[in-house]
């Protein structure tokens, strides 16, 4: 009996196959679908009224952070009298070293810090670090919230 339905089985597979390599000529497409009555250009979605609000919600928070997640270096860190002047001199040294990146000065209370470049990977900030450690060796990557890239 089990022999019986496995060749039943079978032989009702391989005839699906073979009719599945048939190929349609494109006249058959044509005819196929003048003969169907589509409407076109229209789509209907139904969707749960809360959900425009989170994408608002989005959309809005994105504004706000004025940036994206990426990475910077950051060279300097201090709180004290001369943090801030400390900070300064930190920025105009790196920029006198590399005077193509940008330097940065974030003021968290109560500390100073410099952080510098706006990396979108971190390995594009591993490469940068490298060259920044000769010149800063307390320097290491942190994640932050960079400038959008140039478009160029």
């Amino acid at each position: 009996m089990k022999e019986i339905f496995l060749i039943a089985f079978f032989s009702i597979i391989s005839l699906n196959l073979v009719a599945q390599n048939r190929t349609v000529s494109s006249e058959e497409i044509k005819t196929y679908f003048q003969e169907k009555d589509f409407k076109k250009g229209e789509l209907i979605i139904y969707q749960d009224p809360r959900l425009e609000t989170l994408i608002h919600r989005h959309i809005e928070f994105n504004k706000e952070r004025k940036g994206i997640p990426g990475f910077r270096i950051q060279i300097f860190f201090g709180s004290g009298r001369t943090s801030r002047g400390n900070a300064n001199e930190a920025k105009a040294k790196f920029l006198s070293y590399f005077p193509d990146k940008e330097a940065y000065i974030i003021y968290q209370t109560p500390f100073y810090k410099v952080r510098v470049g706006d990396f979108r990977t971190k390995l594009e900030a591993l490469k940068m670090f490298k060259r920044v450690l000769r010149k800063f060796p307390n320097a290491y990557i942190v994640p932050d919230v960079i400038n959008f890239p140039d478009l160029d």
